[in-house]
């Protein structure tokens, strides 16, 4: 591989192909995957129309990106509208940006030859001009093509098909193919290419003559033709087809398609309170997708908390769904003009250059002055729809400004959108979206099969509680922090700084139990012992997460940290990844074997093979435990059922002291293991300890 691209050895290249009754074939199943893993393109046409750079434009946007470029040898017979395109290509303006952003749309009439204009102006491709010598009547009409992938393969293909629409897509053609790493298709490819190079190289004198572009429009070399009418015709046929697929692309789940129908039967607002991992982002692009074709001058802005989770939001529209619009904008801090492009874009689609475009942003850009002013400012003469992904984050007392009128079309996303300590905040998000949710719980999941493959639509788990205890100093300190905390709560008026103050303190005596990180190095002994040190996480606390590092290097386990300061804008690697996806890249290839992290794993970061957890370290927000479980319960083939180690945090005293703190850890885990598989034993481990989970709320 190299990079994100494939080797033409990874493509099911077959040794021929010929037009069948699904005449798209050709195109799919060869030219372009051929195309988007090729960096130079030579080919030989009889006869070439710009059209061909349109239905291939996948595979040409491939090519482009890899820095490709395509070598084209043809006949002197063009179109008229191919002809004048080729003719100034000198004098194009440099404002054509079909291209820009690589994104494969659903180009209006004449793109095509935007397309061409664009390529000869970007020195993406060269053309010559093949004539007989003998004879200006003859035609050139040989037709073989050779490509290049990044890893020096070749394979060339020759048989009776041009260079065009029609010819892809509408004629009976036929050709064979050859591989450079196959030996008995050796010297088939190397003649095809020595043939392209003889003619490019002006080596065939005994029977033809090539000319350049200019040469050949300076000597009259080039007759121009009427466009092809049944070219054309298969070009508008072409397009219908793939509106037609992108509607009826997307399926969905029962309960995906209810709470579709739900969003739209209450005037296309809504909060979908659904667990993590049983495809809130796919409903939620079920909800576009319904207004895509429906709705003129469509933006879809979707908000995440951090751009790592922008762009796997980004990654699964476009790559993994396969969902393409006219425009795609990353508009946050990783984007240093997100202001000028998210202006354009609006602009452009207001003024119908663009019927539709995506913008990828965050929590924190969304609310930011520019980005509001921006909105408000041309958001009126656009179909705006707002989906906020992790929408509790929305409500907080700076983020809230986020939350615009102008958006007519809104979606809320959240497993759990209750804001902890903040009605306010809660009641502002319920209203912004409409006053109606849609539920669809952890328990839900676990208990509604699948019918693709008809297991759970979460992965079944098992729940440990790993006792810990406090030592004397900690337990003198918490003893201290509570009796400071009876205080104030007794006098007239309390000071509230103070007791929040006392609270926290508290809070990270547990937190940071010294025996928590001999329980964690058992847990991990235990489990390398077992073979099954990996697709793990463990989740600590700012002073734990470096003798946690520490700890897995020596016993020569591979771990990453995914904190705040794991880049999200500096990008490393030949994948192009940012800083911190390239370490949850890396986890998903079973290279690193286990993450230790912080809050920002907590939120939507979609890693299916991860599969055990251990919690060393836990707040009292109900929030973030689903969010924990929700990382390592997501479904994958052959997935074993995963695994949560909740660090429970007791003491030895035979005071109320320590009954009050296991009734406090307790209320996490009736939350957590009410739908374990192994809730019973759970609850008889409590009960041993004097706690009964039925009754803990």
């Amino acid at each position: 591989m190299c990079g994100d691209k494939v080797s033409y050895k990874e493509l099911n290249i077959k040794k021929s192909y010929e037009t069948s009754g699904d005449k798209s074939q050709l195109l799919n199943e060869f030219y372009i995957p051929f195309l988007n893993e090729t960096i130079e393109y030579r080919r030989i046409a009889g006869y070439f129309s710009s059209s061909s750079l349109i239905v291939a434009s996948k595979g040409i946007e491939g090519l482009i990106k890899n820095n490709g470029k395509m070598k084209l040898l043809i006949s002197p017979e063009l179109t008229e509208q191919d002809y004048e395109i080729i003719k100034s290509t000198n004098n194009i303006s440099s404002d054509l940006n079909l291209f820009d952003e690589f994104n494969h749309s659903e180009f209006p009439k004449n793109d095509n030859l935007e397309a061409l204009a664009w390529m000869l102006k970007n020195n993406k491709l060269e053309i010559k001009i093949v004539v007989d010598k003998n004879s200006r009547f003859s035609i050139f009409h040989q037709k073989v093509g050779v490509g290049f992938d990044c890893e020096g393969n070749q394979i060339s293909f020759s048989g009776s098909i041009n260079e065009s629409a029609n010819a892809w897509l509408n004629n009976i053609e036929e050709f064979k193919t050859f591989k450079s790493w196959e030996s008995e298709q050796v010297d088939y490819l190397l003649t095809d290419l020595r043939k392209f190079n003889s003619f490019w190289n002006d080596e065939r004198k005994e029977i033809a003559t090539v000319y350049d572009i200019p040469t050949s429009i300076k000597n009259r070399i080039i007759s121009v033709s009427p466009r092809d009418i049944s070219d054309l015709m298969v070009m508008k046929k072409y397009q219908k087809q793939e509106k037609e697929k992108k509607n009826n692309a997307l399926s969905l789940f029962d309960h995906q398609i209810k709470a579709v129908e739900m969003w739209k039967n209450n005037n296309y607002q809504l909060l979908m309170e659904m667990a993590t991992g049983t495809g809130k982002t796919r409903t939620a692009i079920g909800c576009f997708m319904e207004l895509k074709n429906k709705v003129d001058k469509l933006v879809v802005i979707v908000a995440t908390p951090q751009n790592t989770l922008s762009r796997q939001w980004k990654n699964d529209v476009e790559k993994e769904l396969g969902i393409n619009f006219e425009k795609s904008l990353i508009a946050d801090g990783s984007n240093h003009k997100w202001k000028v492009d998210l202006e354009k874009t609006l602009l452009d689609v207001s003024s119908g250059i663009y019927s539709e475009a995506i913008l990828y942003t965050t929590h924190i850009t969304a609310c930011s002055k520019d980005f509001i002013k921006i909105m408000n400012t041309y958001g009126n003469d656009v179909n705006l729809f707002f989906i906020c992904d992790e929408v509790h984050g929305i409500g907080s007392e700076k983020q809230k400004d986020a939350l615009l009128d102008v958006y007519r079309y809104r979606i809320g996303l959240s497993a759990t959108p209750e804001r902890m300590y903040d009605e306010a905040g809660t009641n502002l998000i319920r209203e912004f979206f409409g006053n109606r949710s849609f539920e669809f719980t952890i328990k839900d999941a676990l208990n509604t099969i699948n019918p693709l493959t008809n297991q759970p639509f979460l992965n079944r788990f098992y729940y440990y509680p790993c006792f810990v205890y406090l030592n004397e100093e900690e337990l003198q300190k918490y003893r201290s922090y509570s009796k400071k905390i009876a205080t104030i709560l007794n006098q007239e008026n309390p000071d509230l700084e103070l007791l929040n103050k006392y609270t926290m303190d508290r809070a990270e005596i547990l937190k940071n139990a010294v025996e928590k990180f001999t329980m964690v190095e058992s847990v991990i002994e235990k489990l390398n012992k077992a073979e099954e040190i990996k697709d793990t996480i463990i989740f600590t606390t700012n002073k734990q997460i470096e003798p946690v590092l520490s700890m897995l290097g020596q016993k020569g386990i591979t771990r990453s940290k995914i904190t705040e300061k794991e880049s999200t804008k500096k990008f490393i690697g030949i994948r192009g990844n940012t800083e911190r996806e390239e370490n949850i890249d890396q986890f998903r290839e079973g290279t690193i074997q286990v993450l230790v992290g912080l809050k920002c794993l907590d939120e939507g970061i979609d890693i299916k093979n991860a599969r055990i957890a251990i919690l060393m370290a836990s707040t009292t927000n109900p929030r973030e435990y689903v969010q924990r479980v929700g990382r390592v319960i997501r479904t994958m083939k052959n997935k074993k059922p995963s695994e949560i180690y909740d660090l429970i945090v007791t003491t030895m005293a035979t005071d109320n002291s320590n009954h009050k703190i296991l009734i406090k850890e307790a209320k996490r885990t009736k939350l957590i293991a009410s739908n374990a598989e192994n809730y019973d034993e759970v609850k008889q481990i409590f009960a041993r300890n004097g706690v009964d989970l039925d009754v803990c709320e």
